[in-house]
């Protein structure tokens, strides 16, 4: 069977599933520290009619940003090094040197050097998406045959054409790959960076509740980041799926 992705139903049965083991684990525990689903989407319809919004926005932007940024630096990169034996000399050990560090634990660092601003948010997201983006443009430039370059240039064919209609095509299912697995990540990261030198941003909003013993309103910000979690990945998937209208996606 051709398909995508799940679809909205997917979505929608995992979401319910995961609201009923919510609902009856509150029910077994019976504590403050576990509001019951119903509580906590109250609290977010009250909230999202407040400030809730700009807390989802400035996450919004800051992963967007980091997001672009990290495109427009690593994806020309990652396929030069694929097609250039000696630039992947070069760029492959430092990739794996630098990829495995931990990106939060240079947050201190980063804000020492870059200040408590919107720069250093971003910055510390940034880095988790650039190696694997990179990587991932690496890897498809790489797997090309080079049997293809050569039957085009056979026929006439100039860089721009490679690119475009080679290079372009091999590697774009793996970057929408990296963006999907990436964004998780970088929302984890971004939780953390939002705690400090801000009081906008979903990160904050969650940490802050936690200090105020404000547990309904804890589990909303943490609904709230699934959410944009969710958006975010969908709006990759259905990227991916216009982009790459040649690729088959099969199920058993």
């Amino acid at each position: 069977m051709r398909r995508a992705y799940l679809g909205p139903f997917g979505s929608l049965a995992a979401a319910l599933g995961l609201v009923a083991a919510w609902w009856a684990l509150s029910l077994l525990l019976v504590t403050p520290f576990l509001p019951s689903p119903a509580a906590v989407l109250a609290r977010l319809a009250a909230l999202a009619a407040g400030d809730l919004w700009r807390h989802v926005f400035a996450s919004l932007v800051r992963v967007l940003a980091a997001v672009g940024a990290a495109l427009a630096a690593a994806v020309p990169l990652g396929i030069a090094a694929g097609r250039s034996r000696s630039l992947d000399r070069f760029v492959t050990p430092v990739t794996y040197l630098l990829a495995p560090v931990p990106k939060i634990a240079l947050l201190p660092v980063i804000m020492l050097l870059a200040g408590l601003g919107e720069v250093s948010r971003v910055l510390v997201v940034f880095l988790v998406l650039f190696f694997q983006i990179l990587v991932a443009a690496r890897d498809g430039a790489r797997a090309v045959p080079e049997a293809w370059y050569l039957s085009l240039v056979s026929l006439g064919a100039r860089p721009r054409h490679l690119l475009r209609y080679v290079t372009w095509p091999a590697v774009l299912p793996s970057l929408f790959t990296a963006l999907r697995v990436g964004i998780g990540t970088a929302l984890a990261v971004l939780f953390f960076a939002e705690t400090f030198g801000t009081r906008w941003g979903l990160g904050y909003f969650v940490v802050e509740s936690w200090m105020r013993m404000a547990y309904a309103d804890l589990y909303a910000g943490v609904v709230a980041f699934g959410a944009l979690g969710l958006v975010l990945t969908r709006l990759a998937d259905a990227a991916a799926s216009r982009a790459c209208r040649w690729q088959a996606f099969t199920s058993p």
